[in-house]
């Protein structure tokens, strides 16, 4: 078996053997996948993924949601189990501590015209310089198994090793196409670029926690860095391309440009270069959350929260009103605004289950899930060990 394998299966069984070895130990499991966009709804996107009918009727409608904003489209879904030992480690106040953590991540953005030119051609664009820069599509999907230590208010720190099988990206770092309002012209410009991961990479990451709670203060603050770290792609497919193409009348000139040649297998290799056997460092899509807390009475609080990276187009930001409900339960609304998307609400409920167990459900935008004219939706479930 190939030892970087037999690396990843003993580094993952490494915090199943600590619990082993402890009677019992709080941990928490978290299930997530969320998908957000500003202009695509849930109709048009599973048409996208799953293939069907595109009517002009759905792209005049994301047209219409997206302005003169850069479109945006993304998901992140995954798996966390983190744990605390019960046991002091050498006699000190910290405890050992550790995470387990798969987690995918997908990044889409693209400019009104190119929206405009994908799905309804460029008849209505004639005399216009179409703009391309910015537009990208990129994903990411790897493994973190993490160990380290936790100190006082449940403040700790984790270094990881890091597995990740696949990475894509697609870059129009700047582009531009016009057509004369006569159709007797044509330019177009490309600068842009490619990659796919052809195997595994492997690096290392750090995640840390630190709280701030005093019983002197009327407010708890909180800042948590998740998969902090890079990891080094041995063998990364990667395409260039630096182009510019003008034409008068529309008739391309010279033997490149016949059509037995653009049919010849190879044609439009020169306008790219290929390296299929690079080395590269990728920084892991990391992400920095913070969040405040401010009590209003003895059984009611109101909270902000702040995340950013995981290669979200804006901050994502979100505010809202918890209350708790009897002994065993708390319940909150949220409005959450950024990310992937404008402003949508979110709810979430916890009930404290007899025996030091608590279930946590979180709907991101809950009409999302009964209505195809919405722009995304998103679920967390977590189940915690205290």
């Amino acid at each position: 078996m190939n030892i970087r394998i037999l690396l990843l299966i003993g580094w993952l069984m490494a915090p199943m053997w600590v619990a082993a070895q402890l009677d019992s130990i709080p941990w928490t499991l978290t299930v997530w996948g969320q998908q957000r966009s500003n202009s695509l709804d849930r109709d048009m996107g599973q048409k996208l993924f799953r293939g069907g009918h595109i009517t002009p009727e759905m792209v005049a409608s994301s047209s219409a949601a997206q302005g003169q904003d850069m479109g945006a489209l993304g998901f992140t879904t995954g798996v966390d189990w983190r744990w605390t030992s019960l046991k002091a480690w050498k006699n000190s106040n910290a405890r050992i501590c550790g995470s387990i953590q798969g987690k995918w991540v997908g990044d889409s953005r693209w400019t009104p015209e190119l929206l405009d030119l994908v799905f309804s051609g460029n008849a209505g664009h004639l005399g216009r310089w179409d703009v391309l820069d910015g537009s990208r599509v990129r994903t990411a999907a790897w493994m973190n198994a993490a160990i380290g230590l936790e100190g006082q208010n449940q403040n700790r720190i984790e270094i990881g090793l890091v597995y990740l099988p696949a990475y894509t990206g697609v870059h129009i770092r700047n582009g531009y196409f016009h057509v004369d309002e006569d159709i007797d012209s044509l330019q177009a410009y490309m600068r842009a670029d490619a990659e796919v991961s052809q195997r595994a990479a492997w690096g290392s990451a750090i995640n840390a926690e630190w709280h701030f709670l005093r019983e002197e203060a009327p407010f708890a603050f909180h800042l948590r860095i998740q998969n902090l770290g890079w990891a080094v792609v041995p063998k990364m497919t990667q395409w260039k391309v630096d182009t510019l193409i003008e034409t008068t009348g529309l008739t391309f000139q010279g033997p490149e440009w016949s059509l037995e040649a653009v049919q010849q297998e190879g044609w439009g290799a020169g306008f790219a270069s290929v390296d299929s056997n690079k080395t590269v460092v990728r920084m892991l899509p990391a992400r920095l959350d913070a969040s405040f807390e401010y009590p209003l009475g003895p059984r009611s609080g109101w909270d902000v929260q702040v995340q950013l990276g995981e290669w979200m187009p804006l901050p994502r930001a979100i505010t809202g009103y918890r209350r708790a409900i009897g002994k065993q339960w708390q319940a909150g609304i949220q409005m959450i605004a950024g990310g992937w998307g404008r402003l949508r609400p979110a709810a979430w409920a916890r009930w404290r289950v007899p025996g030091e167990h608590a279930i946590v459900i979180y709907l991101e935008d809950p009409f999302g899930w009964g209505t195809h004219s919405a722009f995304g939706r998103g679920i967390t479930l977590q189940f915690q060990n205290m």
